[in-house]
């Protein structure tokens, strides 16, 4: 199956192409831009697809990040699928962006975490046994909350994401964590959004259609629940 996958979550634009019967990656490519996701990322599509010598006719599926992460981001890359699996409707796979960085990392147990504003961060933990076990779409919490659910943790834990270092910052400053845990950020080059992410979680997720893609803000969710709590 050959999987074309996007991710236009946050600054990245992203587009990566998975073959998961020869167990190839085709192709990817990734630009940290300032300009806005429409007017980048299906140029870079279609520029993958004549590299490698493809059509949209030869994917098999499309996957790409349904959030968290920037609104109109989200929603440019969503559409995007959406356009390309119409014309055949080819079946879809949203996947979670927390996800995707998760899966670069490829062992072991690992917090994949975005900046969202102020002391708060989108997070989710993934476990790995040959490929992620666990798939959430994350949550949005303060770095006490985080902290919370990583304390009984023991042996590594590798950090990922945008928000990496900024969350390592402010832990630092506000607990020791035990000791037979052991934290480890994330080679740089693999801390931020990438479409080769979305492609491997693809290959171990549900197929659906371009219908069933819908983004996943994750604040909506949190801002909903405050205001049931009041």
């Amino acid at each position: 199956m050959r999987i074309l996958g996007l991710d236009t979550s946050g600054k990245m634009a992203s587009v990566a192409i998975l073959d998961t019967e020869k167990q190839l990656l085709l192709g990817e490519h990734t630009v940290y831009t300032s300009r806005t996701h429409s007017q980048v990322i299906m140029p870079m599509c279609k520029a993958l697809l004549s590299e490698c010598n493809l059509t949209i006719q030869d994917i098999n599926c499309f996957a790409v990040a349904v959030g968290p992460g920037s609104y109109t981001g989200l929603r440019i890359g969503i559409s995007a699928v959406q356009g390309m699996a119409m014309v055949d409707n080819t079946p879809c796979v949203g996947v979670s962006t927390l996800a995707g960085l998760a899966s670069r990392i490829g062992n072991g147990t690992v917090l994949a975490i975005m900046h969202a504003r102020e002391d708060l961060f989108y997070y989710g933990i993934y476990r790995y046994d040959n490929h992620i076990t666990q798939m959430p779409m994350g949550e949005l919490a303060s770095v006490a909350e985080i902290i919370q659910a990583i304390q009984n943790m023991t042996g590594k834990l590798m950090i990922t994401g945008d928000g990496a270092e900024k969350f390592l910052q402010q832990l630092e400053m506000i607990t020791k964590l035990p000791d037979n845990l052991q934290i480890i950020l994330a080679p740089v080059a693999l801390r931020l959004q990438s479409a080769v992410g979305v492609c491997l979680c693809a290959t171990h997720a549900e197929l659906g259609t371009a219908s069933d893609l819908t983004a996943s803000y994750l604040q909506a969710v949190q801002i909903q629940k405050k205001k049931t709590d009041k």
